[in-house]
């Protein structure tokens, strides 16, 4: 059977793996034409019930088990989605009606509640509904946006590390589009097909870690540009790197992932003997952590896209 682009519909696909995370298979192109990587959602069969009770039992809990208990997993991820918490706060301005869908703990959704109007949360997990419910005091639901929000009603969505999921994206974004105002926001993050790990590196565990089930669609700030001029949105996407030096020479010479936090602390998780260089060290690496993000900015690596798109 033929595969199309989903993006394009064009016809000249490159095949590149079956091999995923967690030695499972599917079948992973990239679009000769427009260069967008997806999985072909016809060579797998995505479990039922997935993201309502499955993901987190399956998802990173390999090496980050706090995933599976919701306040833990909350408290993790307000320090592991700081920067992004902090770029969307940015944003506002205090007078916004704010949904975020894939809310998952409500860690953003907490994090810019004091600079917005109104916050809401869409989220299928029931877990991690319940906490946002009772523990956070949330407006999160599981119900379609169609039955919760009328037209030109929100002033601002966000989407970080959601979209990649959707397995028909562009039809997901004529939803959030019909629910946004006139001059509304619609904030992305999404991982980047161009991270060096992937597209720089050759490093043959890291790629099998990178593809999995759950992300059907691997964006680059061209592609992601493409989908939502189709979606009716304008925007201009751009490369961000969001994982420090040392996660690169962890996965270089460890041949694995870190856990949660670890992987974001810039110097290498090494304990010192020597006593009072304790900030000479942190500094010394804060600097080559800083000139590693110049080198892959000016050769075109990132690891995240990050965009703000507003519906005319």
């Amino acid at each position: 059977m033929s595969v199309n682009c989903p993006l394009c519909a064009s016809g000249k696909v490159n095949w590149l793996t079956n091999k995923l995370r967690f030695s499972l298979e599917a079948d992973v192109y990239r679009c000769g034409e427009c260069g967008l990587v997806f999985l072909d959602q016809s060579s797998f069969d995505f479990p039922d019930d997935f993201y309502e009770s499955q993901y987190h039992q399956t998802y990173l809990t390999h090496i980050d088990p706090d995933m599976l208990e919701p306040e833990k997993h909350f408290n993790k991820m307000k320090k592991a989605t700081a920067i992004w918490i902090d770029r969307v706060r940015e944003q506002l301005d205090g007078t916004e009606r704010l949904l975020d869908i894939g809310c998952s703990t409500g860690h953003l959704l907490d994090g810019v509640r004091k600079s917005a109007a109104q916050v809401h949360g869409q989220e299928l997990n029931r877990q991690e509904i319940d906490f946002c419910r009772k523990t956070l005091g949330l407006d999160v639901s599981d119900q379609p946006l169609a039955e919760r929000f009328a037209a030109d009603s929100v002033d601002v969505v966000t989407l970080i590390f959601v979209l990649e999921h959707i397995g028909e994206p562009l039809d997901f974004l004529k939803e959030i589009h019909r629910v946004l105002k006139p001059g509304g926001k619609l904030i992305i993050v999404v991982p980047n097909i161009m991270d060096p790990l992937l597209s720089f590196f050759d490093i043959p565990k890291f790629t099998e870690f990178y593809y999995c089930i759950e992300h059907l669609y691997y964006y680059s700030p061209a592609t992601l540009r493409t989908l939502l001029g189709k979606a009716g949105f304008e925007g201009e996407p751009v490369g961000v790197q969001e994982y420090p030096i040392s996660n690169h020479l962890n996965w270089a010479y460890r041949q694995g992932p870190s856990e949660t936090l670890s992987a974001r602390q810039v110097g290498p998780d090494v304990r010192l003997r020597a006593e009072n260089v304790d900030k000479a060290w942190e500094q010394f690496w804060n600097n080559v952590d800083g000139q590693y993000r110049d080198f892959l900015d000016e050769i075109g690596f990132s690891d995240r896209v990050w965009c703000i798109a507003s519906k005319p």
